[in-house]
């Protein structure tokens, strides 16, 4: 085997895994994509707990199955000078087939436990919550507090923390999206319906988001802002600020 042919094999080996670390490293080109965020809403934390679970199963049976591959290679390589006789012909393996069948079944299985335990803290409104009105319009948001109240401008929320938030939210148009991400779900707006989401702010200060489906040429500009006061501050300002 000539020098050439020796490196191309180890090109060959190494590049997954080169390419792996080489996405780890790209920063910039993750940011907004699968990197892990920190969510402040128990609903947001359910559903960071089970993207880390299938993260987690799934980046595990990566390295086992590619670095079980990539050994492979390394070891059992041709070398110049031996000659390798071939290797023993398997026809058929009862105890293997049953063992990739079932292995794969009993993750998924675990996987789906998991989920479905998880998802009543992420679509059950807890009981008490306070009850706001959203429309959504091209291209904003407006938001009915209990009483008729409304804010200052559109676009912002204005919450206590530590208190559930129930959003009953519909459209005067076109579907759009109303998505918090540090604070839990994306949630579809239809017009002529009515849908539900709901948080519950863990720490106060401002969170951002977006409306998450395309809505016309304005769509960019169609940004949330949940604003979280202490529950004092977030009394004054309805005294004050909010009108009917």
């Amino acid at each position: 085997m000539t020098r050439t042919h020796r490196r191309r094999r180890w090109f060959l080996a190494a590049a997954p895994l080169g390419a792996l670390v080489a996405l780890t490293l790209a920063q910039p080109a993750l940011a907004g994509t699968a990197t892990l965020n920190q969510p402040d809403s128990p609903n947001a934390q359910s559903i960071d707990s089970i993207y880390r679970a299938v993260l987690g199963v799934t980046v595990t049976i990566f390295v086992l199955v590619g670095g079980w591959l990539v050994y492979s290679a390394i070891r059992f390589r041709e070398r110049p000078g031996r000659e390798y006789p071939d290797p023993p012909q398997v026809r058929g393996s009862t105890r293997l087939e049953i063992g990739w069948t079932i292995v794969p079944i009993l993750i998924l299985v675990g996987l789906s436990a998991f989920t479905f335990y998880k998802l009543p803290k992420v679509t059950d409104v807890p009981k008490g919550a306070m009850q706001i009105v959203v429309t959504a319009q091209q291209y904003s948001w407006t938001f009915t507090y209990p009483d008729g109240k409304h804010p200052a401008g559109p676009n912002t929320l204005v919450v206590p923390v530590d208190t559930p938030i129930h959003l009953n939210m519909h459209s005067k148009d076109v579907v759009h999206d109303f998505w918090v991400e540090q604070l839990g779900q994306k949630q579809d707006v239809f017009p002529n319906r009515i849908t539900h989401t709901w948080f519950q702010a863990d720490r106060i200060g401002d969170y951002t988001g977006q409306c998450a489906e395309f809505c016309g040429s304005g769509h960019a500009t169609m940004t949330i802002v949940v604003r979280v006061l202490s529950k004092q501050d977030y009394l004054n300002y309805m005294s004050t600020k909010a009108t009917t």
